[in-house]
């Protein structure tokens, strides 16, 4: 590290200088002293800060402050090392050698560095009015840059009062938001993040919750209002409400936790909220700074009383359901939780709403034992089958393989699924072989034993059960069966595969004639070369030449050897 202690503004990042330059002029800074040659201490905000200066260059600095452990910088530091520049410039004695022969400095190049180091404050402050009278983005940028420095009575209203004057430039005459506006709003919403991320860092809670509940409560009624794709607007409105929800687990002071459960409360509902899909975070920082059953008790009555409203769209009940479910955790509200268990299972068309919303918000492990006394209490098949889903998804989450196998062996009964299938045979922990054997009987012992002739057929096939399998295609004496199952056995048992072929083939051939017969042969010829098994198309072939040696077949669909 070695720069001049003069060039801070080009060396520190943005984010550093704006926290200490806030600190600075929030009288943060306590003490500053040299207690060593070139080293210099400063208290600031509660942390002591030592930085090394030789002469005007920055040498070295550290801060007690775990932002510096972290990133070794911080605001603390940038704010030492502004004070420590002030105060050196302002003691630093003029050489009288030099006093009455200073000589005009000239620059390269007309900059504007080089225009800020010569240009008068009035004038520059003159030239911004003006400019910012005549250039309303630059004005926006302006007032969203320095918006923090303004002493407000009402911290919310001031921010609120930026975005809306944000807003209504960005409006077309039909009420419509501009893309190019959109692009300003997430401009302006960007440097409003950071300058609530900077309050927190300083402790200065209350005014990061004014940023951060204006920008969402002002930007939220006009994403529907979008011209074009509104998706990294929407986005960052939700790192507004993210930071909230960081902002709501922080120790923040008491009245202030009461401000925020207010707003929530009072809020959540709000179309701009319900129909963009903000409720849910309103109410889990709600729930986040519940601290007592009153507190619970009145959250749970609140969205009771949403639930019961007629024509509730799904996206918002939702969100409901899922802070109810996490609600009910709570140990003051067993009561609750038990009513809660049975009216779902006394409708089940709540119950399936619940395990709707569990699914889509990663709970279903929170719903298991509702879901497994509404697989025994309720007799509707859908919901059976439903909650069977839902079962088999939290056993495969919990590694329950016990579990995981029994699920999913009797869906597979009652769907013939191979997925299911599989899922047993990658969760069984036995004796495969006498698994499989079991499944067969079952299958063999359920009624209209004839629809599961496919299922018994394949599972033969994958496990290798060829003398079986070849005696299930014999029993069913069909050329079509045979064509379907061939693929298990054609390269292990050949001979037997043939002598079904010929048999079939040649039974077929006695029932029809002319040209469709044709047509058949060649493509079963075509599949059994398709698989491989060229030479046992060739002795297929030349069999039935000479069992029909009479038999005149369309030389187009039956030219050997390349049929």
């Amino acid at each position: 590290m070695n720069f001049l202690l003069k060039n801070l503004e080009f060396e520190l990042d943005d984010r550093y200088l704006l926290v200490g330059e806030k600190l600075l002029d929030d009288g943060k800074v306590s003490r500053l002293f040299e207690n060593e040659r070139h080293l210099w201490v400063a208290s600031v905000d509660g942390f002591e800060v030592e930085m090394q200066i030789s002469p005007s260059k920055v040498r070295a600095f550290s801060c007690e402050c775990p932002v510096f452990l972290k990133e070794e910088m911080c605001g603390h530091v940038a704010a030492g090392l502004l004070l420590l520049r002030r105060k050196l410039s302002e003691t630093k004695p003029e050489n009288p050698k030099t006093k009455h022969s200073r000589k005009q400095l000239f620059y390269q190049k007309l900059t504007v560095n080089s225009v800020l180091d010569n240009v008068e404050p009035d004038d520059l402050t003159a030239f911004v009015r003006s400019f910012a009278r005549s250039n309303q983005p630059f004005s926006l940028a302006l007032r969203a840059r320095f918006a923090s420095k303004v002493p407000m009575p009402d911290e919310r209203e001031k921010f609120g009062q930026l975005l809306d004057a944000a807003i209504s430039s960005a409006r077309k005459a039909n009420d419509r938001i501009s893309a190019a506006g959109a692009t300003q709003l997430k401009n302006m919403l960007r440097e409003l993040m950071g300058q609530a991320d900077d309050a927190v860092a300083l402790e200065h809670f209350a005014e990061s919750w004014a940023i951060l509940s204006a920008a969402v409560e002002r930007v939220s009624p006009i994403l529907r209002k979008l011209d074009g794709d509104d998706a990294r607007l929407r986005e960052a409105v939700r790192e507004a409400f993210s930071k909230l929800t960081n902002l709501a687990s922080l120790p923040i002071p008491p009245a202030l936790q009461e401000e925020i459960r207010a707003y929530c409360l009072a809020e959540f509902g709000r179309p701009a909220y319900r129909l963009n899909g903000f409720s849910g975070p309103l109410l889990e920082i709600y729930l986040s700074l519940s601290t007592d059953t009153d507190m619970h008790r009145q959250l749970l009555q609140t969205i009771d009383n949403e639930l019961v409203k007629p024509n509730l769209n799904p996206q918002y009940r939702s969100p409901l359901l899922v802070v109810k479910l996490k609600l009910l955790k709570k140990n003051d509200l067993e009561a609750e939780a038990e009513a809660f268990t049975l009216d779902c299972l006394a409708a089940p068309e709540n119950l399936m709403n619940v395990v709707d919303a569990a699914e889509e918000h990663g709970l279903l492990t929170q719903i298991k034992p509702l879901a497994e006394k509404g697989l025994r209490l309720i007799a509707d098949p859908a919901v059976k089958k439903r909650l069977e889903e839902i079962l088999l998804q939290i056993a495969q989450q919990e590694g329950e393989s016990e579990v995981v196998t029994a699920i999913s062996r009797q869906k597979f009964l009652e769907t013939k699924d191979f997925g299911f299938y599989e899922k047993c045979k990658a969760h069984f922990r036995g004796d495969w072989a006498d698994f499989v054997q079991q499944l067969l009987h079952d299958l063999v012992g359920q009624p209209n034993y004839r629809l599961n002739i496919h299922a018994i057929a394949t599972i033969l096939g994958m496990e290798a059960k060829p003398v079986e399998l070849l005696a299930l295609i014999e029993a069913q004496n069909s050329l079509d069966f045979l064509l379907i199952y061939d693929r298990f056995l054609l390269k292990t048992h050949p001979v037997a595969v043939l002598g079904l072929y010929e048999k079939l083939v040649k039974n077929y051939l006695t029932d029809h004639l002319g040209r469709k017969a044709s047509q058949r042969l060649r493509s079963i010829f075509n599949h059994l070369r398709k698989n491989g098994a060229e030479a046992l198309a060739d002795r297929l072939f030349e069999s039935v030449r000479a069992s029909f040696p009479k038999r005149i077949f369309y030389l187009e669909e039956m030219e050997a050897p390349n049929f």
